[in-house]
């Protein structure tokens, strides 16, 4: 038999452990959210890496890019230069981040290195 005084904490843990059991028996919730995430958390949570293939469709290697909204960005080292490249493909772009009130219909951009812009459209 325990002491009076440690009586009450054993039932608390006992509680908590009870909850813990209990939660996990239960079936996990992966359904949407009740409220539809911002664009931004939601183009966020669906990034994607894709990191080098040896061997692409082409013969020559694949180089490494991120996905977000559509938007594939590669960051390679060219192999004749050895300068660092950014390339940007825009054709499968989520139309959602696409500006309609412009005529060229573009994707607002703003470019840093080091922290100093170096475009912005």
């Amino acid at each position: 038999m325990l002491p009076k005084s440690v009586m009450p904490r054993a039932r608390r843990l006992a509680a908590i452990i009870t909850k813990i059991r209990t939660a996990m028996t239960q079936p996990f919730d992966r359904s949407a959210p009740s409220t539809p995430l911002p664009l931004h958390h939601e183009l966020h949570r669906a990034a994607r890496f894709w990191p080098t293939e040896a061997a692409g469709h082409d013969g020559e290697d694949t180089l490494p890019a991120l996905q977000l909204g559509g938007i594939l960005v590669f960051v390679y080292l060219d192999s004749e230069s050895a300068e660092l490249r950014v390339s940007i493909d825009l054709d499968t772009v989520d139309q959602r981040l696409v500006r309609h009130d412009d005529p060229d219909e573009t994707v607002p951009m703003h470019i840093t290195v080091q922290g100093g812009t170096v475009f912005r459209a």
